[in-house]
């Protein structure tokens, strides 16, 4: 008889077989551990690590303790690690009988030791920078785990949102490069492996030496290299190796800034070889890449077509010198990207190009591998009529003893979507222009400098001092980076496998933390562009596309999209006091049109408070709001087939105003959104002096917080969502006690984690209500990873296609822990401990928030790398809630509302009077310092307080400013120029 197990059913484990046989040796120490055979009845595994580390994997990988296993069935091994790491036994018991001490040769003894000393470093370590170090010849805990982001920086030129490059490279150097858009310039990878970025000969290269291969860099366990190492800094990868013949290698990759006359998107790999040696050595160098496809539609199905619209080009100097390797495209719509890679070796005689080169993949594996191959001897400087995209470059590099010899590696893209002028010979006009440029070997340097320099002015708009080194460097360093990178990035990039996605509405809460640290470098203007490429997706009726490149998609298919703009144009004109941008003409989606920033705004209102809503007058779901699992109507409208329906309504003697008439699903949440988008907007009203529509918003506010109080608190919980469609009313809302939604039997109903955060963001929860969501949160919600997005949802039950139908329990929309979620959650969380009357509800606010920070902060995963995954630089948006694991991608808005959050906590917030400080500090800490920039001007902040809960609503604060008292609790934003000091005293 045949059974069949599962990963998720089988609860026999071979960490529990050992615990069970060896019980006095094991405890509850770390234990390693696999089972022996398919039958899972032996194990074999070691104790006495310090932390989980896959150390059994890597001891078996040593054929001398293999053999040293039993071999008979149900057979269990263990190794215990004592001594302070330096003694090891083995002990057996085999099925039946007692347990039996082994011995262990000295030799392999002395092999596994090695091995385990060095496992406890085997994730890498955080130094002083924020930087990742990592050895490249250790086990990885995950795809994520030691991957790095790269962006350019074209803030002075056309079209930033979209033309910025972006780049994901791994610890080996591997990845791919994105330059406008979706477009690649390296190919990215399309197989079976998770989340794995880019072709395997991206950015990598080979030493030859007397016609021998002593070196590739995707191989740093090769034979000869004494030390591998990989630096991840913020936008920056260098990684070095050690070879036993007296060479170093340093490769340092970044994306070049932009400037005048360069191609609009360029990633440069600078190879150092430093000869340590007594002798000169000559070297042949060989670099590999593949190119993205002009077509990556294609690649889904018809490969053969990617490759037949393609044949080999190269640019060539008057010497007949590599200028560079550049694929031509047949298809018009290929001819507007123009993909390059040129080399420059800085020789005794000065810049060298290159003199050979490959573009057939075929040709320079041939009969062997990628890491050895047989055509790399010799290229042989043929341009094949087809693709792939495939190119390698060669070069002789002589590098006296003692000496350093440097190979700069240009990889771009020269495009139409730069601005510049577009022409037959710019091609050969860009890169002549970047070859001129970067014949001076300094000039490599010099652009990684501006780089780095750029990525510094960035992050100075907040920096932190809290007493807890690695917060502070995570905060002042990586969080910003990550942040900024997404600011530019669409979703579906990074270190993962996705489909087409381009830059999305949603994606605009980027810039709600971006524009704080853009403006405080002085680049508001920067930031009211990106503004408007936004505010001009939206249309006429005030619906918006959901997302967008050079053109819009999906206009009005999700519900919230044009709320989330409000909220962004609120916190500019707070921030800067630009009120006249509300006045800046803004083109409108989908005609031929323009109209002021501030009349968007009021159509927004428009749309989905009054015409876009349902029968309890809230706003419709549509195809599905924030959070895609709730794709809960099958026959939902767009925003054009909508607005043809509501004309006709209209010219059927309806009242422009008045609601569609319809019986689709409400979002309780787009109506939180809307009410912060309502009050939002009042304010600004205020600023401009429209006095009679704030009054009319206000009355507005104020009807639409009561329909959400009578129709969408259910005792418990705020609902989710409204059903209009069930006439005999099986159901009438999701998303609380009472729902007959919950698949799990022991629950009453489902919950959502965003109807908590939004009704106390939008001010619409009480205090009664905010304490009950606390418990009921704790109940069905809470794990020791974090919040759920979800309880248990069957949802199913009224829809045919769902999200969280998509995935196992504990995964992602089916409650996984959503951390752009969560750290919306703890910003609610925040804003109501300095709002709700009650200390003790206030501090219980105060302490979760932090709770959920801790558990989202992605440092953290260095106290157990191997179970938790993820990344140690970078936030990644989901935790499975069952088991802890950091679950990709990386992209998303996790790491914005983290900063947002820490921004609530600190009781940052600018307002037309100035810096309103009202922080929530963690109870056992008693001093908080902080700086923050704005244009010319910097402040520094110390907060000192006594042990326990302390908040400005208690009283009993002192603030002053430049030893001057403030008696409004406000700070003046003064760009003067000058630093200022700036204290809150709580308890004096």
């Amino acid at each position: 008889m045949l059974t069949f197990h599962t990963a998720r059913q089988t609860s026999a484990s071979a960490e529990d077989i050992l615990r069970q046989a060896f019980a006095d040796r094991t405890g509850s120490a770390p234990l390693s551990a696999v089972f022996t055979d398919s039958q899972r009845c032996g194990a074999v595994g070691i104790t006495g690590l310090p932390l989980r580390l896959p150390a059994i994997q890597e001891l078996l990988k040593l054929p001398v303790v293999a053999a040293l296993l039993p071999a008979e069935a149900g057979a269990s091994a263990l190794f215990t690690l004592g001594g302070d790491g330096k003694e090891l036994s083995l002990h057996i018991r085999q099925a039946g009988s007692g347990e039996q001490t082994a011995s262990i040769p000295a030799a392999t003894a002395s092999e596994m030791l090695a091995l385990l000393k060095a496992a406890p470093g085997w994730a890498g370590a955080l130094n002083a920078e924020g930087e990742h170090v990592i050895d490249l010849r250790s086990p990885v805990p995950g795809p994520h785990f030691a991957v790095n982001l790269l962006l350019g920086n074209r803030l002075e030129f056309p079209h930033p949102l979209q033309t910025t490059p972006k780049s994901v490279v791994d610890r080996l150097g591997g990845g791919s490069f994105r330059s406008h858009a979706a477009t690649q310039v390296l190919a990215t990878r399309w197989d079976m492996r998770q989340e794995e970025n880019g072709f395997p000969a991206n950015r990598q290269f080979y030493l030859f030496e007397d016609g021998k291969q002593i070196f590739y860099s995707a191989e740093p366990g090769g034979e000869g290299i004494e030390s591998a190492v990989c630096r991840h800094s913020q936008n920056a990868t260098v990684i070095t190796y050690r070879l036993d013949s007296g060479l170093e290698i340093i490769r340092t990759i970044f994306i070049l800034p932009h400037a005048a006359g360069l191609p609009l998107a360029t990633e440069l790999q600078r190879i150092e070889i430093v000869n340590h040696g007594e002798v000169e050595r000559r070297l042949r160098l060989v670099y590999t890449g593949m190119f993205g496809s002009a077509a990556p539609g294609a690649l889904f199905e018809d490969v053969l077509y990617s490759n037949v619209i393609m044949q080999g080009g190269v640019l060539q100097d008057e010497s007949g010198a590599v200028a560079a390797v550049s694929p031509d495209y047949y298809p018009d719509g290929g001819r507007h990207d123009l993909r390059f890679h040129t080399m420059i070796i800085h020789g005794e005689d000065g810049a060298v190009l290159p003199r050979e080169y490959c573009v057939n993949y075929n040709e320079f594996v041939g009969t062997g591998s990628l890491h050895r191959p047989s055509g790399a001897l010799k290229l042989s400087s043929i341009l094949h009529r087809k693709g792939p995209g495939f190119f390698a470059v060669a070069g002789e590099i002589k590098v006296a003893a003692g000496a350093c010899a440097a190979v700069d590696q240009f990889t771009g893209l020269v495009s139409d979507k730069s601005g510049a002028a577009w022409g037959e010979t710019v091609l050969q006009d860009e890169v002549g222009a970047l070859i001129a440029r970067f014949t001076s070997r300094s000039a490599a340097e010099e652009a990684l400098a501006d780089s780095q320099q750029f990525v510094k002015d960035y992050a100075r708009f907040l920096q932190v001092s809290s007493g807890d080194a690695d917060f502070d460097q995570f905060v002042n360093r990586n969080l910003p980076f990550q942040v900024l990178y997404q600011s530019f990035v669409s979703r579906s990039f990074c270190q993962t496998q996705k489909g087409y996605r381009e830059i999305g509405f949603r994606e605009i809460q980027d810039l709600y933390a971006s524009m704080y640290y853009f403006v405080g470098m002085g680049r508001s203007g920067l930031v009211k562009s990106l503004l408007k490429e936004w505010t001009g997706m939206v249309f006429e009726l005030g619906y918006a596309y959901h997302n967008f490149f050079w053109v819009g998609k999906e206009p009005g298919k999700w519900s919230d999209d044009a709320l989330w703009l409000i909220q962004a144009v609120y916190r500019y004109v707070m921030l800067t006091g630009d009120v006249e941008f509300l006045d800046e003409s803004c083109p409108v989606a989908g005609k031929d049109a323009a109209r002021p920033v501030f009349e968007t705004l009021k159509a927004i209102i428009v749309y989905s408070g009054q015409i876009s809503i349902g029968r309890h007058d809230l706003p419709l779901l549509d195809f599905a709001d924030w959070n895609d699992c709730l794709k809960l109507d099958d026959t939902y409208l767009n925003g054009p087939a909508k607005e043809e329906l509501y004309r006709k309504q209209l010219a059927a003697g309806g009242v422009f105003g008045d609601s569609l008439e319809s019986d689709y699903s409400e979002s309780v949440m787009n109506a939180f959104l809307l009410k912060v988008a309502v009050d939002e907007l009042s304010a600004l009203a205020v600023r401009k002096g429209e006095h009679e529509y704030v009054e009319g918003l206000n009355q507005f506010g104020e009807k639409l917080r009561g329909r959400i109080q009578e129709h969408a608190w259910k005792g418990d919980f705020f609902a989710r969502v409204l059903f209009n469609r069930y006439p005999d009313g099986e159901y009438t809302y999701l998303g609380a006690a009472g729902d007959g939604m919950s698949s799990d039997p022991e629950k009453d109903g489902s919950y959502f984690l965003n109807s908590f955060s939004w009704s106390i963001l939008a001010g619409c929860a009480d205090e009664a209500q905010i304490g009950i969501m606390l418990d009921t949160m704790k109940k069905h919600l809470m794990t020791p990873y974090g919040m759920k997005l979800v309880s248990p949802v069957a949802l199913g039950r009224v829809s045919t296609h769902t999200a969280s139908d998509e995935y196992f329990p504990g995964d992602r929309e089916n409650g996984g822990v959503f951390k752009h979620a969560c750290m919306m959650a703890a910003a609610a969380m925040f804003k109501g401990a300095k709002e709700v009357s009650s200390p003790d509800l206030a501090a219980e606010l105060s302490r979760l928030g932090y709770w959920l920070l801790d558990r989202i902060v992605p440092f953290k995963t260095m106290e157990d790398p191997f179970a938790v995954c993820g990344n140690p630089r970078f936030c990644t948006q989901y935790n499975n809630s069952e088991t802890g694991e950091n679950i990709g991608p990386m992209l998303s808005g996790t790491s914005t509302w983290l900063t947002l959050s820490l921004m609530e906590a600190l009781g940052i917030e600018y307002t037309a009077q100035g810096i309103a400080l009202n922080p929530v500090l963690r109870e056992e800490q008693t001093e908080f310092s902080y700086t923050l920039k704005l244009g010319s001007s910097s402040y520094h902040i110390r907060v000192r307080k006594p042990e326990g809960f302390n908040r400005m609503q208690d009283g009993a604060a002192r603030l002053t400013l430049d030893g001057q008292a403030l008696t409004d609790g406000l700070v003046p934003a003064i760009d003067d120029g000058l630093s200022h000091e700036v204290e809150l005293v709580f308890g004096d």
